[in-house]
């Protein structure tokens, strides 16, 4: 037979000698906290300290940790604790003479027992092996039924201890609720498990060797499951070899303690898994919360947002509650917004409406310039009516045979081509720039054709009034007409300046609104790309509108965004007013009035404008250009500050 004992043997036998130790350690600490300052009894619990050091000195020295041991050394260990033994027995006995009450006279008792335990042992043969470590259940009783140390609901935190051994459970419950807890015990894994899925446990302290269900099956269930994987697990046992500690930190335990434990260090590693604990529930719950702002986004850009949603987010103080509270009040501004938008939109389409009624029905019109009423033209468009004149020719209504649906045919005017290579280069142009131009606001340009040495481009087809019938019509608009119509005039320019996109000759005429009230925006026969330059400039002033031109386009200079902007003031001094904001006899004198005379309302209309709408439209028309907003974008949100 083999004098040594292997690994694993050595391993049990520590864990069952360290177990009493820490009874011993773990009661005589707590009597001696009780004791009064300068009380004579703290010479005998001294005492039993001082043996219980020495016999777990004497325990790591014969049986070291992760390594065998010669079956002498072990002879000599049992021998050796008789004496540390003895001390405890003789300490705890004069203890108990002179104890008075029954809860000192029974943990004095659980001391003596411990202490006779240690050498009280079974021998071990080295054919033990580690598959006998679960099954040590042949473990001595307590002399009495151990009391159980219940949970008090008033403390802050909850820890639930898992232990067989009924001392064992009560020396760390009676420790943990010394330090501010409330205590589950539960005494063995299965009871653990139930006790896991019916309450909410800050932390575990887990035992390792336990009869049915062991910690380590204890630890592998509560990884499984995403609610108890959240609590930090301790492991609590007197099975202090390397391999078992690694086993229990990669099965998911949070710390792993020894037995036995000494009670600054208990509170200490207790103090920070109950912080970690602490610290991820308030980041989840803060995710929690972040996930309920983000889902109110998605609920309100779906339409389906209710303020009920954040209710308790906005009631917290932190910075999450700042967010839910300005994300709130900006829905409940941007609804506001849009209430006024529909009001707006609904008064636009009210005037279109009357406008339409009160419109002359128009007669037979034989003069369609080129093309005739019912004609084909390009083999492909056959001809409706006109739908208007311009500066750069006639526009017809026409049925696309190939397409199926009607569409607006803009001709080249055969002056402008007579022998002008460059007016047949700006009508190439035109259409280049305006098919990259895509919004809802953009009449949309579909085609660049030729057909017997005529030049056209087709185009969506919008049935409505352009904003110049609407004004002869009407005579001028209301302020909540004018909002709704120059919003969506201002949106379609902000969409070609960020193409790099010009108009160059926005006026009413290039404006059509259908009977929804959607303005559509058309002609950008004579834009070009903002960074571009050519001898086209100059054709590019004389085609413009010198009541609706800017007075650095009327001089020829370069232009940019602000340019279309005065025309937006101009036009919307029009719809305010029922007039341009400069009228005179002849193209000439117009131009000078707009180079030198300052803008200004008419006597009496300004008492029906709101003063930042008024303020806005002159600054629009001011003569340097410095002084307009630089950007379509800055004009919106000018007139959404206005209503």
């Amino acid at each position: 037979m083999s004098t040594t004992l292997p690994v694993a043997a050595v391993a049990e036998l520590r864990h069952e000698l360290r177990t009493p130790v820490n009874l011993i350690v773990g009661y005589a600490e707590m009597l001696l906290e009780d004791l009064e300052a300068g009380d004579a009894r703290a010479a005998h619990y001294g005492t039993i300290r001082a043996a219980a050091d020495d016999v777990l000195q004497r325990i790591n020295s014969a049986l070291p940790s992760g390594g065998d041991a010669a079956a002498p050394a072990l002879a000599m260990l049992l021998e050796g604790l008789a004496e540390p033994q003895r001390q405890i027995i003789d300490a705890a006995a004069a203890l108990l003479h002179d104890a008075a009450d029954e809860e000192t006279r029974t943990d004095l008792a659980r001391i003596s027992h411990a202490a006779e335990q240690l050498t009280h042992m079974p021998r071990l043969t080295p054919a033990t092996s580690t598959a006998a470590l679960p099954g040590a259940a042949q473990r001595s009783s307590p002399p009495a039924t151990p009391r159980v140390v219940p949970a008090a609901s008033t403390r802050s935190t909850n820890i639930l201890v898992v232990d067989d051994l009924a001392d064992n459970r009560d020396v760390l419950a009676r420790r943990l609720v010394r330090q501010g807890h409330a205590v589950v015990l539960a005494e063995n894994g299965r009871v653990a498990l139930d006790r896991l899925r019916d309450q909410e446990f800050d932390l575990v302290l887990l035992d390792v060797i336990m009869p049915e269900v062991d910690g380590f099956e204890v630890l592998e269930q509560m990884q499984s499951d995403a609610r108890l994987k959240r609590i930090p697990v301790m492991m609590i046992s007197a099975l202090d070899d390397l391999s078992s500690v690694v086993r229990c930190i990669e099965s998911g335990a949070e710390d792993y303690l020894s037995k036995p434990f000494d009670p600054v260090l208990l509170r200490a590693r207790i103090g920070a898994a109950l912080h970690k604990k602490h610290s991820r529930d308030r980041r989840a719950e803060y995710l929690e919360q972040v996930g309920r702002i983000t889902e109110a986004a998605a609920a309100f850009e779906r339409g389906e947002y209710t303020g009920n949603a954040l209710m308790e987010t906005m009631r917290r103080d932190d910075e999450l509650g700042r967010l839910a509270r300005v994300f709130h009040a900006v829905v409940a501004g941007v609804r506001a917004q849009e209430e006024r938008l529909r009001t707006q939109l609904r008064d636009l389409r009210a005037e279109v409406t009357l406008a339409t009624s009160e419109m002359p029905v128009a007669g037979a019109d034989d003069d369609l310039g080129v093309l005739r009423a019912g004609s084909l033209f390009a083999n492909r468009y056959e001809v409706s009516r006109i739908l208007g004149r311009g500066g750069m020719g006639m526009v017809y209504q026409a049925h696309d045979r190939q397409l199926g649906e009607n569409v607006a045919v803009k001709m080249l005017s055969a002056d402008l081509l007579s022998g002008d290579s460059d007016a047949v280069e700006r009508f190439k142009n035109e259409i280049r720039l305006a098919r990259r131009i895509s919004h809802h606001n953009v009449v949309r340009t579909h085609d660049l054709g030729e057909c017997d040495g005529a030049y056209f481009v087709t185009m969506e087809y919008v049935r409505g009034l352009t904003v110049r019938e609407l004004l002869e019509t009407r005579g001028k608009l209301s302020v909540s007409s004018t909002l709704a119509l120059v919003r969506q005039l201002v949106a379609a320019l902000a969409v070609a300046h960020g193409a790099g996109v010009l108009h160059r000759d926005v006026k009413p005429e290039n404006a059509l609104v259908d009977a929804d009230g959607v303005l559509k925006v058309m002609d950008f026969g004579i834009a070009r790309l903002t960074e571009r330059t050519s001898t086209l400039t100059q054709a590019g002033m004389i085609l413009g509108t010198p009541a609706y031109m800017s007075p650095e386009q009327l001089l020829g200079e370069e232009i940019d965004a602000r340019a279309d902007l005065y025309a937006v003031g101009a036009v919307m001094f029009e719809c305010l007013t029922g007039m341009v904001p400069f009228s005179a006899s002849s193209p000439i004198a117009m131009i000078g009035k707009v180079l030198t005379v300052p803008a200004a309302f008419p006597a009496g209309s300004a008492a029906d404008i709101p003063p930042a709408m008024a303020a806005l439209v002159l600054r629009l028309l001011a003569k340097d250009a410095a002084e307009r907003p630089p950007h379509a974008d800055d004009l919106l949100e000018l007139l959404r500050e206005i209503g």
